[in-house]
């Protein structure tokens, strides 16, 4: 059970750690700073493999003391000396829900960000409709060109 314990100590710290990464991932967005942004994703992937593998250790460990169950509420119940593990769970759900939502407003972050692009290249060239109320073209106007230069050579 030990071991157990220990690996939820490392996943707790590893969480905090990732936490921290999501939320200057946040900062990098309002300032559209694409290289730290890259660097702050390549940072978070190694977190998240390291979380992994320790999650996968847990289950081991789980599994070599005799509980085939995956979940610590589920040996807890039924096992009393598990019941120290608790705490840990409950501190990784409200680490990991930390992260989730802050996950979600970077994620509407670059949704706002995109569609502001899309807003300011739709000013910047305009449509080649020429009405929208009519579905044909009309032959005796020319078409104007996409360009924003408009140079011959």
């Amino acid at each position: 059970m030990q071991e157990i314990q220990t690996i939820l100590e490392k996943q707790i710290t590893l969480h905090k750690s990732l936490s921290v990464i999501v939320k200057e991932k946040t900062g990098f967005i309002i300032e559209q700073d694409v290289k730290a942004l890259t660097a702050s994703l390549q940072k978070e992937q190694s977190h998240i493999a390291a979380i992994s593998a320790l999650e996968t250790k847990r289950i081991e460990a789980m599994e070599k003391s005799g509980h085939t169950a995956g979940s610590i509420e589920e040996v807890a119940g039924s096992f009393a000396e598990y019941s120290i593990l608790i705490p840990f769970q409950k501190q990784l759900i409200d680490i990991i829900q930390d992260i989730k939502y802050t996950n979600d407003l970077n994620n509407q972050l670059l949704t706002q960000s995109l569609q502001l692009i899309h807003t300011e290249l739709d000013l910047l060239v305009p449509s080649r409709r020429e009405d929208s109320f009519n579905y044909t073209r009309s032959n005796h106007l020319p078409l104007q060109s996409n360009s924003i230069f408009n140079s011959k050579v």
